[in-house]
């Protein structure tokens, strides 16, 4: 795996708007690192545009860190990326120099467990862990018992295509199902927390 490590060189997605619109985030060639695809995050971004400037994001599964220097182009205040795997950590810390980003912070941890230690009250979270791992309703169980999540906390959710995702996926009765999109095998979904059952 170690080869790897420096395996960047023609890959990259572009950073869509914001104060670095148009630079490209390299990242590595890695199983099951998948970037949001282009056409899902312009719309994702259009979806969360009046809540990014000034939130607090946490981009965990970050990965490419494609959902996260997005926001933090944006004018997100704060965004946490986490990732438990070291190479992709480096690679996001190169990212993070060469654009000088002093609103992201870099994580290398569990998703699962750096929910548990999180202090910051949260505006947006997203959630896009790899397709052949059993981690999503886990980490979406920890984050319903969080209670540093915001009310109308947005929360992201991307997962292969499912016809009736409501029966793989268990969402809190606190989360309201604002946005629901298929892009060929990906469903990606929009929810939002509230303090209180709705």
């Amino acid at each position: 795996m170690k080869n790897q490590k420096n395996n960047t060189s023609n890959l990259s997605v572009r950073i869509i708007s914001g104060a670095w619109k148009g630079r490209n985030i390299k990242f590595l060639s890695k199983k099951d690192l998948r970037p949001t695809k282009n056409q899902i995050r312009e719309t994702l971004f259009n979806w969360l545009q009046s809540h990014i400037e000034g939130s607090i994001c946490i981009d965990l599964f970050a990965g490419s860190g494609a959902l996260g220097f997005e926001s933090a182009s944006r004018g997100a205040k704060k965004v946490y990326m986490v990732d438990i795997d070291i190479d992709i950590i480096n690679c996001l810390k190169k990212q993070k120099d060469e654009f000088n980003a002093k609103n992201i912070i870099i994580y290398k941890s569990d998703a699962n467990d750096f929910i548990k230690e999180i202090r910051d009250e949260i505006d947006v979270i997203f959630l896009d862990p790899p397709f052949d791992n059993q981690v999503l309703n886990l980490t979406i169980n920890n984050l319903s018992l969080l209670k540093n999540l915001k009310n109308k906390c947005k929360i992201y959710i991307e997962m292969p295509f499912i016809k009736n995702f409501e029966n793989i996926i268990d969402v809190p009765v606190n989360w309201e199902l604002l946005k629901n999109c298929k892009s060929g095998d990906v469903r990606y979904l929009l929810f939002q927390h509230y303090d209180s059952m709705i």
